[in-house]
């Protein structure tokens, strides 16, 4: 079902709630204006049959009469002749001495009256009291619905303003939620506030707490180096040396997995060419015989506009992740115009691969190291850069594609 937005669905209802009451409105004035006839045309009735039960109508003042039982005499002579040619005739009854006609014309109720001795054309008088308040009461009631519906939209007018600041906070703005009405909106804008700042001090001190871990780590590490490099047996030195630089490359490699879950990072962007990429992603992996467990085939060599410090982190992962889970502890890298793969033997996935590129996430039933986390590095990595990363399985081998360029396989 199609979702509207709130400021529709209140337009939706103000003209259905008006148009359901006006309606009713006519409805009411329909059925009460054929009920007031009615009542008029059984008020003629008995007058009627009063005169008519007053033999001596040549000693009785007719126009008194009328006027005491509440109809008013028209002298207007244009008047009486365009209501005598166009009014409809309700009833008519006439003795030997008057003739009594019942006129409608335009919802009002006449009296028509032609004697030996009188004649004379009379409007009926009715109590519009009723319509009046009804009226009064349906116009303050429009009123208040219109003034109400203009009160919401104002209301509104502060989602709006809550809409446009969560979206500063997404484009790492800070603004100020104040100037809210003391409502529900406005509740909402101060709570959003103080989840808001609680978040950021969550953040704030994880990364301080990982700087100082980081900072303090580098200390030992870099003492350790230096005096690795003092040491006259020369196996033993560049051990300890390739021990050190390890652990200082897993350190600052940390550092970009925590801009990477902090979401607080601007790429980098510049053009690098694909080989120089791999020649840093093959310096982080810190693997010895290289050569021989990947095999590299490189059909082009293209210009990529990349983030190479992520990037080469994503290429350094991608391989890891491919020789930890291989049956043999090799794959292969071919890199294409717009695109590079990555293969290697391996059993097949227990779930779909959307699965894995959740963080911390791991195929338990493999004795290897790590935390789970080198698709989801991989996949958001390519996300930062807006490109597409594909996976299959054929023929007992796991393969992952990275389209850097227009996505063509021919």
């Amino acid at each position: 079902m199609r979702s509207y937005s709130i400021h529709t669905k209140l337009i939706v209802l103000f003209i259905a709630t008006f148009i359901f009451v006006c309606t009713l409105f006519i409805v009411f004035l329909k059925t009460e204006e054929g009920d007031r006839i009615k009542r008029e045309n059984l008020k003629q009735e008995n007058l009627i049959a009063g005169l008519f039960n007053n033999l001596n109508l040549e000693n009785v003042n007719l126009e008194e009469y009328l006027y005491n039982n509440g109809f008013n005499k028209i002298e207007n002579l244009q008047s009486i002749k365009t209501i005598k040619e166009k009014a409809e005739i309700n009833f008519k009854a006439q003795n030997d001495f008057c003739t009594f006609t019942s006129l409608n014309y335009q919802d009002d109720t006449y009296f028509d009256l032609q004697c030996k001795n009188f004649n004379g054309l009379f409007k009926q008088n009715f109590n519009n009291r009723i319509y009046k308040i009804f009226i009064i009461g349906f116009t303050f009631f429009l009123f208040l619905m219109i003034f109400m519906y203009f009160s919401v939209l104002k209301s509104l007018d502060s989602l709006k303003k809550l809409k446009k600041q969560i979206s500063q906070v997404n484009n790492k703005e800070k603004p100020s939620f104040i100037d809210y009405e003391d409502n529900e909106i406005g509740k909402i804008a101060l709570e959003f506030e103080k989840a808001l700042n609680k978040s950021q001090e969550l953040a704030n001190s994880r990364q301080l707490f990982l700087r100082i871990i980081m900072h303090e780590l580098k200390t030992p590490i870099g003492k350790g180096r230096i005096i690795s490099e003092m040491l006259k047996e020369k196996k033993q030195k560049e051990r300890l040396i390739v021990i050190f630089d390890k652990m200082n490359s897993l350190i600052n490699e940390f550092a970009k997995i925590e801009e990477l879950f902090s979401k607080n990072y601007e790429l980098q962007i510049k053009a690098v060419d694909f080989n120089s990429v791999l020649n840093q992603a093959k310096t982080e992996l810190m693997k010895e015989n290289l050569d021989k467990i990947i095999k590299i085939k490189l059909h082009h060599n293209p210009l990529i506009h990349i983030d190479i410090d992520f990037f080469s982190l994503l290429l350094k992962n991608m391989l890891d992740n491919a020789l930890k889970y291989s049956n043999d502890n090799t794959c292969k890298l071919e890199c294409f115009e717009n695109y590079f793969t990555i293969t290697n033997q391996g059993a097949p996935l227990t779930d779909s691969i959307e699965y894995y590129f959740q963080a911390f996430t791991r195929r338990n039933h493999l004795r290897t190291e790590g935390m789970g986390l080198g698709l989801y590095i991989m996949n958001e990595i390519c996300k930062l850069h807006g490109f597409e990363i594909s996976y299959h399985y054929t023929e007992n081998k796991h393969c992952f594609k990275v389209f850097f360029g227009e996505k063509n396989e021919a």
